[in-house]
């Protein structure tokens, strides 16, 4: 049985799919849901880091600009759970910084995931040739089922 569902989304419309079907396999199984988007890392430019220093700038402006992108796909994100039918389903907003296919593992197991939602390709680089890189990666270290929607 599915009791808890984890969708990851990078804001390409293969993800927001996959958003849609994650909503309605939650409304089918009644089991909340955690929206999940990784915000690659960066390394800010010198200049950059040091004007962040020296005005004693507390979040990196490139976290503060990626936390509002991030935030954006995930308001996106769950307006497509809700067009799946997860209107009345509890929904859990999650941004991380790093690795994806690392965090999207990691946060199956936190919140002790039943199935991943994903879509096979988003807006990273070329993994490979029908598989994206962080789908190919979820697929081989999941500890549970992961669907992957294209």
């Amino acid at each position: 049985m599915i009791e808890k569902i984890l969708i990851a989304v990078d804001g390409s419309e293969i993800s927001f799919k996959a958003a849609q079907l994650g909503g309605e396999m939650a409304a089918a199984h009644g089991a909340p849901i955690t929206l999940l988007h990784v915000v690659p890392s960066t390394t800010l430019p010198k200049g950059l880091a040091e004007w962040a220093q020296s005005e004693h700038v507390s979040e990196p402006p490139s976290w503060l600009y990626a936390q509002g992108v991030a935030d954006g796909i995930l308001t996106s994100a769950g307006d497509r759970v809700r067009k799946g039918g997860g209107n009345a389903l509890e929904v859990v907003q999650l941004v991380e910084f790093g690795d994806a296919p690392r965090h999207i593992v990691d946060a199956a197991v936190d919140i002790g995931a039943d199935l991943i939602v994903l879509g096979t390709r988003g807006l990273g680089e070329i993994g490979s040739l029908l598989l994206g890189s962080t789908a190919h990666k979820v697929i081989h270290e999941a500890p549970c089922p992961v669907l992957t929607v294209r």
